[in-house]
């Protein structure tokens, strides 16, 4: 018998359901026969870029399409995988009126399940009483040691969380910042903080000034995150550079580093590994091998996301990989809004604090 419970809802009762669900954040969509966009919510407007009477089928793969095009003609709902600009989806689609409904659910949002949410909570409570117990040891050398393994802990912690539950991008705190500005100061900070035997010196190039509409803290915590996998593994007679460029529709931070480069093929592997489910062992068992899993690199792809771009790998011309960080110019109307979202960093700690204390 099918279930008409829905169909005894009030609208705002249903709007008010959505509110408090994972649809809340999905981008969604409704096409007439012909495959024109009827109406559309502003995550879909923003994921699209599609507006009213414009083709859906301009913007979806062909199976995808096929599969629409299927569900209007039987009246029978169907689930497809689709991916837009570098982001997985899984596409929800369902039979309305002479047309259909699109949903498209972020595949990657995995927030944490029960026992992992009490385990991060309860792990980040006993770590803020030890991070303060350590600020009471008399000696000095012993009191920064803990506090940078506390550090290092905390890092994780709330790396992990970011990507476990990331924000949209209209959740961001976006303001104009002079994006050559904050590589330059990343770099020598970066280089400042680095291992006391390796690279001393990040060289930048980039314009006088670029002024770009960015989330400056999230953007800093990417670029620091590749500058410190650059200098583990450039030897100290090799070279690391940061470059800028923007060619009208995305700025670009190149991360290049001297060392063995990244294996093009393992790169989604890295940028993936942390959504896997793995054994204690079959990890222990990468990390004898030189390639453990980190937080890094998807942490990078995930801010880069959440500004329009991506996380991308290319050789370096001589030895070493070069790691392009791409964000988009957004638009205006995005500037200053939401600014009580949360941050990816506390208060309590300087970033630079945060995210050098991985070296030893």
């Amino acid at each position: 018998m099918e279930d008409r419970f829905f169909t005894h809802l009030d609208g705002d009762a249903v709007r008010g359901l959505l509110a408090r669900t994972a649809l809340r954040d999905a981008a969604l969509v409704t096409v007439g026969p012909a495959l024109h966009v009827e109406d559309c919510n502003r995550a879909a407007a923003q994921l699209t870029g599609l507006h009213p009477l414009e083709r859906i089928d301009q913007l979806l793969d062909e199976a995808a399409v096929k599969a629409l095009r299927g569900c209007i003609a039987s009246h029978s709902p169907c689930t497809v995988y689709e991916e837009l600009d570098g982001v997985s989806y899984r596409l929800e689609i369902l039979p309305h009126r002479d047309g259909a409904l699109l949903a498209f659910l972020r595949k990657d949002r995995a927030c944490y399940d029960g026992s992992l949410r009490v385990l991060h909570a309860k792990s980040m409570q006993y770590l803020g009483t030890m991070l303060a117990d350590a600020e009471q040891v008399e000696d000095p050398a012993l009191a920064a040691h803990l506090r940078r393994q506390g550090l290092r802990l905390y890092r994780l912690f709330i790396h992990s969380d970011f990507l476990h539950d990331p924000p949209l991008t209209e959740q961001l705190r976006l303001h104009y910042t002079d994006l050559a500005e904050l590589c330059r100061s990343a770099a020598e900070k970066a280089a400042e903080h680095g291992p006391s035997d390796g690279v001393k010196r990040i060289d930048v190039h980039a314009p006088d000034r670029c002024t770009a509409l960015i989330d400056p803290t999230r953007v800093c915590t990417a670029l620091y995150n590749l500058l410190a996998n650059a200098l583990r593994v450039t030897p100290p007679d090799g070279d690391i550079s940061v470059s800028l460029r923007d060619d009208g529709m995305f700025y670009t931070i190149t991360v290049a580093d001297r060392g063995p480069g990244l294996d093009a093929q393992l790169f989604h592997t890295l940028l993936t590994g942390w959504q896997r489910t793995s054994s204690l062992e079959d990890y222990l068992s990468l990390t004898r091998q030189g390639t453990p899993l980190g937080l890094g690199l998807p942490l990078a792809q995930r801010i880069a996301q959440n500004h329009g771009g991506s996380l991308l790998l290319s050789p370096r011309a001589g030895g070493g990989s070069e790691l392009h960080l791409s964000l988009a110019h957004l638009p205006a109307s995005l500037a200053d809004h939401n600014l009580l979202a949360p941050q990816i960093v506390d208060e309590g700690y300087p970033i630079e604090e945060i995210e050098f204390s991985i070296f030893d």
